[in-house]
């Protein structure tokens, strides 16, 4: 099966490669088969009713034959299922990277780190990668490693150039907070701090309530900020200069907080705000998101588009 067969799933132009169906996968789906029957039996013979559009040359073939037979097309389908929407994405991703990503340099040192990276998890990347499934090394390294350290890449190269209108989307801030149970303490509290030294005066003297939250952002997670200052950010990032926000916050807790404002000079922190963002699921999809609309990513195929929307409805529209 090649992917030409896909029936042009995706608009973006993709190099023309067997589709490997790898022992181990093989393996896997015969397990499936063995353990699930019945499943497997009622999805070969109803998948149509939801089908797709794109089709495997001789469908009836079987593969698998015996007491469950199992068809060409439905091999296809199942591995459509389980595997094709994340195969659609990557490949058209992987394509977009090395049309954005050509510096041979920066790629090999990327490479570099990530596979000493993955060097530390097992010991040697060799092992590391045999834990993968990956026989050779190689193999691993351009099936994953590369592409990896060019989405990395790609991801750098968006938050450099877009950097200012990063800060505003995600309401980049950094920020110390004291918490007070009563508002009026909390108030009386604020009206102390004239300067940076003041405020770290005033974490001292409440050090169990106080909390240098350094890095925050829109999708900064909730189990770590109070989401009432996540929702507040659009005016801390209104200061200009750093200082002490003018209005005790509430929080979810019933709580009051003290909010100082710091490194509101954004270019100065432009390296630890890109690190930070990098850090973020959200913010990866987002990115994703931009080049593949960037690049006019569609899908033909409605399941497959359907399976991609459960992934993130940014991809597709």
């Amino acid at each position: 099966m090649r992917m030409a067969e896909y029936k042009q799933i995706h608009k973006v132009e993709v190099e023309k490669k067997p589709f490997k169906l790898t022992k181990k996968m093989i393996a896997l789906l015969v397990i499936a088969i063995v353990l699930v029957v019945g499943v497997i039996t009622a999805y070969i013979v109803t998948a149509d009713k939801d089908g797709y559009t794109s089709s495997v040359k001789d469908g009836s073939t079987e593969v698998i034959s015996g007491d469950v037979s199992v068809t060409k097309k439905g091999l296809y389908e199942y591995l459509l299922d389980n595997y094709g929407a994340n195969e659609v994405l990557n490949e058209a991703y992987n394509k977009i990277t090395a049309k954005e990503i050509t510096d041979q340099d920066a790629i090999d040192a990327k490479v570099k780190e990530q596979k000493n990276r993955y060097a530390e998890y097992s010991g040697s990347f060799e092992t590391y990668a045999k834990n993968q499934g990956y026989s050779d090394a190689k193999a691993f390294e351009k099936e994953v490693v590369i592409p990896e350290a060019k989405s990395e890449l790609l991801e750098e190269k968006y938050l450099d150039t877009e950097f200012n209108d990063v800060c505003k989307k995600y309401n980049v801030s950094y920020l110390k907070i004291v918490e007070y149970s009563k508002e009026s303490d909390a108030l009386k509290a604020l009206k102390t701090v004239t300067s940076a030294d003041a405020m770290t005066a005033l974490m001292n003297a409440n050090s169990s309530s106080s909390t240098d939250l350094g890095f925050v952002c829109s999708k900064s997670s909730t189990t770590t900020v109070d989401k009432k200052i996540i929702k507040a950010l659009s005016k801390f990032t209104s200061l200009k200069t750093d200082g002490v926000y003018k209005e005790a916050v509430k929080l979810s807790t019933g709580k009051y907080a003290v909010v100082y404002v710091y490194n509101t000079d954004k270019s100065a922190q432009k390296s630890d705000i890109t690190e930070n963002l990098q850090n973020l699921t959200d913010v990866k999809t987002d990115i994703e998101s931009y080049y593949l609309k960037k690049y006019k990513f569609t899908v033909e195929d409605e399941k497959v588009k359907k399976q991609i929307k459960k992934i993130s409805s940014k991809y597709v529209d």
